[in-house]
C-alpha cells in the first residue's frame, strides 16, 4: 500500500503543494487580515503585535529602543514580503525552498497572532473553546494552522521531536 502524502511533499529542488481550495482561501484571508495588522498596529497597541514582535532588551527599555531604532521597518517589512509570497503562491502547486520558508514563517506568524486572541496556553489538558463557544472556529483555524507548520517543518527537514518519557514513580525497581 503506497504511504499516504501529507499536503506538502518533498519533489527536486521544491515541494509539492496538495491543499483544498478552502484551505488556500483561508490562508489568503488570513494573510489580509494579518496584513493589516502589520500595517496599522504597534506592539504598544495589540497584544498580537508585541507576540510578533516582542521587545529584545525586556528589562532595559533604553537597550530595547536603541535596538528597535537600529532596526528600523525592517522586521515588519520582512513579515509583509512573506506575506505577500504567500499570497502570491497561494494557488501553487509546487513551491521552492525559498517560498516554503515564506509560508513557514507566516504560518507561525498567523499561529501566534490567534494563539494570542484565543488566550491560549501551554497546558497540555486545555482543549480550548466549548465546542458551542463563538471562539471555537477561530480555535480550529489555529489547530489547522499548528498541523499545516508540522507538515512544513517535516519536509523542510525539522527534526520530528520525540515526547520524553516520564518515569513514573514505582519504575525503578527500588
Amino acid at each position: 500500500m503506497p504511504e499516504e502524502r501529507g499536503p506538502f511533499s518533498k519533489e527536486g529542488a521544491g515541494y509539492a503543494v496538495d491543499l483544498g481550495e478552502g484551505a488556500r482561501d483561508l490562508l489568503v484571508e488570513l494573510c489580509r487580515q494579518s496584513r493589516l495588522l502589520l500595517e496599522h498596529e504597534d506592539p504598544s497597541s495589540d497584544p498580537a503585535m508585541d507576540r510578533l514582535f516582542p521587545p529584545a532588551y525586556p528589562d532595559d527599555p533604553l537597550a530595547d529602543l536603541e535596538f528597535g531604532s537600529a532596526l528600523g521597518d525592517t522586521p515588519k517589512n520582512d513579515k509583509l514580503a512573506a506575506i505577500e509570497t504567500v499570497e502570491r503562491t497561494a494557488n501553487a502547486e509546487h513551491l521552492t525552498e525559498e517560498e516554503l520558508l515564506a509560508w513557514i514563517g507566516v504560518v507561525n506568524d498567523l499561529r501566534l497572532i490567534l494563539g494570542t486572541r484565543l488566550e491560549v496556553t501551554d497546558d497540555p489538558d486545555d482543549e480550548g473553546p466549548a465546542l458551542d463557544d463563538p471562539s471555537r472556529e477561530a480555535y480550529e483555524v489555529y489547530l489547522f494552522l499548528g498541523m499545516l507548520l508540522q507538515e512544513m517543518l517535516g519536509e523542510a527537514g525539522a527534526p520530528e521531536i520525540e515526547e520524553p518519557e516520564i518515569e513514573e514513580p514505582g519504575d525503578r525497581g527500588t
